[in-house]
């Protein structure tokens, strides 16, 4: 990063690592922004019973048509569980194609070139992810208590 002359800085290098530092700035930024906006879904085969999930809401929404509640309560729990692993996994799924979309072939690493950085940051991921998971079976078992299951 020095010139030849007394450790002067190379203005052509700083100009660089500036320009790339504002690249990778750029991306994370845009990397957030789609990863906020990311959902998960899942329907069940006659349609009855649909669920939507955010990295923040676990259940942002959840369709239970009446015809529904004719099921058995124990069926019908086990279904809500299904849809919601469903969803959860749908939103991985988009996660990890935005990571490397954004990320390139490297995947996450190509966005931070600090591997403690980069680890810390799949682990703010997955704790994004599975933190929702908990408040869904948390959800699921407040369910299955008002059902009688």
């Amino acid at each position: 990063m020095s010139g030849p002359i007394g450790g002067t800085p190379n203005p052509d290098v700083m100009a660089q690592l500036a320009a790339r530092m504002r690249e990778q700035l750029g991306r994370g930024e845009e990397l957030r922004g789609r990863l906020t906006g990311l959902t998960g879904h899942a329907e069940s085969e006659n349609g009855l019973v649909r669920v939507t999930c955010t990295a923040d809401d676990p259940a942002r929404e959840l369709h239970i048509d009446p015809r529904a509640l004719r099921l058995p309560a124990a069926e019908l729990s086990e279904l809500v569980a299904g849809l919601l692993r469903e969803a959860r996994a749908d939103l991985a799924r988009a996660t990890t194609e935005v990571m490397r979309e954004l990320g390139g072939p490297a995947g996450p690493a190509t966005l931070v070139h600090d591997p403690a950085a980069a680890q810390a940051k799949l682990a703010q991921l997955n704790d994004m992810v599975s933190g929702p998971l908990r408040e869904s079976t948390e959800m699921l078992e407040r369910l299955r208590r008002q059902l009688g299951v």
